[in-house]
Order: C-alpha cells, then sequence, then structure tokens
C-alpha cells in the first residue's frame, strides 16, 4: 500500500501541476513544459492503478508504450482525425487529443519519458536493487535504438505469458522456439528445463540456451552503439543469412558456421567480453 502511496502522490502533484499551468502558464511553460510532463503524469497513475510492483512490464516496458502513445497522438492530429469525427472544441475528448501536431511535442514527451528513467534509477538506488543502473541503459536503448526497442516491447507483450528475468542490463524472455532473437533492449532464447531434471539432456538443453543468451546480448551491445543503423548494419543481414534458402545451402556446402558472418560472430564476441561467458558458435 505504501508504494500505491507515492504513486498517488506523484500523480497528484503532477495532475496539480498540469492544472495550474493550463490556469497560469504562458509562453515556453504553457507551450512545453505540460507536454513534458504529461508522460510521467500517465505513468505514475497507471502504477498507482494497476502496476505497483517493481516488475519488468512497470519498470521498462510501461513507460515505452505511454511513449509511443504519444507518438499516436500526433500521428492522430496530423491526420486531423478531430475534424473527420467533428469533435466540438473545447470538448474532453478534442483536449485529450489535441489540434495541431508538432515535432516540438515528441521531444517534450521524449523528456518526459527520461524524467521516468531519471525516477526509476533514483528508486532503484534507494531501494538498493542490484538492477540500480538497468534504467540507464534501458533509456539509451528507447532513444537511440528506439526502432528496434519498440519491435522488442512488442514482441515482449506477445510472449507475455513466458518467463522473463533481467540478463544483465537487458529483459530475457524466454519463449517457446528453439531459436535466439534480439530487439533492442529485449533478448528471446529457448524455453529449458527445471533445474530439479539433472538429464543429460536437460543440461545441454540450459547450457545451448545459455550461451545464445550470450550471444543475444551482443547484438544488444551493437544495437547501443549503432542505434537506428542497427537495422541495416546488422538485422538485415542477420536475418538474411539465417532464413534465405540460399545462405543455407551455402553454409551446408561450405562448411560455414552461423556465427562465422561478420555480424554474428561480433555479437559472440562482445557478449563474451561483457559477460565472461561462453558464447553460441555453430
Amino acid at each position: 500500500m505504501r508504494e500505491r502511496l507515492r504513486y498517488i502522490l506523484l500523480t497528484v502533484i503532477l495532475f496539480g501541476t498540469e492544472y495550474l499551468i493550463a490556469l497560469f502558464g504562458s509562453g515556453y511553460i504553457r507551450g512545453y513544459l505540460g507536454d513534458v510532463l504529461v508522460i510521467p503524469l500517465i505513468y505514475f497513475a497507471a502504477r498507482a492503478v494497476f502496476w505497483k510492483k517493481d516488475s519488468i512490464f512497470s519498470a521498462y516496458v510501461l513507460p515505452l508504450l505511454i511513449y509511443v502513445l504519444g507518438w499516436v497522438t500526433e500521428l492522430l492530429q496530423y491526420l486531423r482525425l478531430g475534424e473527420i469525427l467533428h469533435l466540438k472544441p473545447g470538448s474532453a475528448a478534442a483536449v485529450i487529443l489535441g489540434s495541431t501536431a508538432d515535432i516540438k511535442d515528441i521531444i517534450c514527451y521524449l523528456s518526459g519519458l527520461y524524467l521516468i528513467g531519471i525516477y526509476l534509477l533514483i528508486e532503484s538506488r534507494i531501494l538498493k536493487n542490484d538492477n540500480g543502473w538497468y534504467p540507464l541503459a534501458c533509456f539509451i536503448q528507447w532513444t537511440w535504438g528506439n526502432i528496434q526497442t519498440t519491435g522488442g516491447s512488442i514482441m515482449y507483450l506477445i510472449y507475455l505469458n513466458c518467463p522473463h528475468r533481467y540478463y544483465h542490463g537487458v529483459i530475457r524472455t524466454y519463449w517457446p522456439l528453439q531459436s535466439g532473437l534480439s530487439v533492442g533492449q529485449f533478448i528471446f532464447t529457448p524455453q529449458v528445463p527445471s533445474e530439479d531434471d539433472m538429464s543429460e539432456s536437460a543440461r545441454e538443453k540450459r547450457e545451448w540456451s545459455e550461451k545464445m543468451a550470450v550471444h543475444e546480448f551482443g547484438h544488444t551491445l551493437q544495437s547501443l552503439l549503432l542505434g537506428p543503423l542497427y537495422l541495416i548494419v546488422i538485422g538485415i543481414p542477420s536475418l538474411s543469412w539465417g532464413l534465405l534458402p540460399v545462405f543455407r545451402k551455402l553454409r551446408d556446402n561450405k562448411d560455414i558456421r552461423y556465427t562465422d558472418l561478420f555480424c554474428e560472430k561480433w555479437a559472440s564476441d562482445w557478449g563474451e567480453i561483457i559477460t565472461k561467458e561462453e558464447a553460441l558458435r555453430t
């Protein structure tokens, strides 16, 4: 209950600030500060009502979804949805939707996202969580690596019922597929047998998944470095190398390993350097 009260208090403070800005604000304060604070306002209200716990979803997925909501709002404004629906000026729906699309609003929403990140970082330090530095890496991925991390959050939601955990500053999902995937801040590796299963087969599956996690983690480092260029430099070559029949045939005929491709070897190398564990080399 104490955690919920904290989020309720933050919601009330931000709502009151927004209300005062609407009544008395002018210039930059009215034009920009209100848009900056609206993202944290929605986030803390959602935490207060629905997700008070420090879970992966509430700490790392929910802020991004709210930020994307800001993008959607600007898109609807650009398409003049209010005029199409004949919303009455000054009505609640018209106020929420807004009237004019502006790239400056997106920058304000991004600033609001960073305010959430700063709060989460402070909260993690106060609570002495082991993942205290995760929000920093996460929010760099959500801005510089926004494209692929947005895709990763969608994949996370698709496999929401699968097991998830933190993994060296990223979010790891154990999905039912027997392959790995790295999408920005999110990695996906095969589900593994319980630790109680001491059979040789179970041990090999766990080892395989762990090596794959190291490799996929290396891709998240590439995303951190390359940002919007990741899809061109890493994503397209990797998917083509893995999925196109011509490259599969080439690997079989020439006895070439999947991780011999420049971007895959790079991912395994960097994953091993940071985690100090063995990466996939197949």
